[in-house]
This record gives structure tokens, sequence and C-alpha cells, in this order.
């Protein structure tokens, strides 16, 4: 038996548990690399956004922040770009790189500390930083998985 006939009868089976009884196993759709990639500039630039929201109160009290800030929104422009103009896994590096900053600042900031944001330890509960946890991470995932199909998603265009 072939690697990928092996790899979709795991799949079929996976399917198949999931399935209402009666009904026969089909496996899901494949988003097409076009549709990831729309996605994908979609989520870059929801995260550019939050930032642009979030980036007004902290240029009075944590101004390196601030910058930071204007920093992802900056470099969301090219990502963009490169994502909806170069089907590439270089773009997919790039869009889970900008996604994955602010990711981890957002979770230090909140169990740690950043320098000069101390009230922030322990606030779980802001509404755009749960927004943007929740975006990032769907910009993580996504391109994990383009970067992870790269050998099938040439062909899914």
């Amino acid at each position: 038996m072939e690697a990928s006939s092996k790899s979709e009868d795991k799949r079929l089976r996976v399917v198949a548990l999931a399935s209402p009884p009666g009904r026969p196993a089909e496996l899901p759709a494949q988003l097409s690399e076009s549709s990831a990639r729309l996605l994908g500039a979609v989520g870059v630039a929801a995260i550019a956004v939050i930032h642009v929201l979030d980036a007004v109160g902290t240029y009075e009290s944590t101004r390196w922040i601030f910058w930071a800030y204007l920093a992802v929104i900056a470099s969301a422009i090219p990502v963009v770009l490169a994502l909806t103009h170069w089907p590439s896994p270089l773009a997919w590096i790039a869009t889970a790189g900008l996604a994955a900053g602010p990711f981890i600042g957002y979770l230090w900031s909140r169990t740690l500390g950043l320098p000069g944001d101390q009230p922030d330890v322990g606030n779980w509960l802001c509404t755009l930083g749960m927004a943007s946890l929740y975006v990032e991470a769907s910009v993580i995932a996504l391109s994990a998985t383009r970067l992870g199909l790269r050998g099938t998603w040439r062909t899914a265009r």
C-alpha cells in the first residue's frame, strides 16, 4: 500500500467515526491556497486594526509598547501584500512571525510583566487582548497548516 493511500485510509476512518450513522464517510473539502492566503491576509489586517485601537491608550503610559504596536501595524502591510501576491512558503513564515510576536508579548505582559507595564500582570480579561489572542492564534494555526501542506498546496491554487 502506498503512503498516500495509507494516510487517506486513516483520514477516512477518522471521518467515519465523526459522521452520523448510516451516512457514508466523506473527506472534508480542502481549503484552496488562494482562499487560505485571503483568509490569512484578513487575519493579519485584523491584528493590525486591533493594535491601532489599543495603541492610543499606550502612548501616554508605556511609550515603547506604543512604538512596538506601530511596528506590528507597519509590518502588516508588506505581509498582507506578500500573502495576496506571492504564493510562497516565505509569505506564510512571515505571517506566522507577525502573529507570534504580539501573541508572545501579550502572554509575557500578563505573566511576568513587561518593563514599565507592571499593572497588566494578571489582567487576562482585557477585551482587545482576548480578541488579539484569538486572531493571532488563528493566524498562527492557519500558517502552520499551510506550511505543513506545502507539498500539496501548489496544486490546489
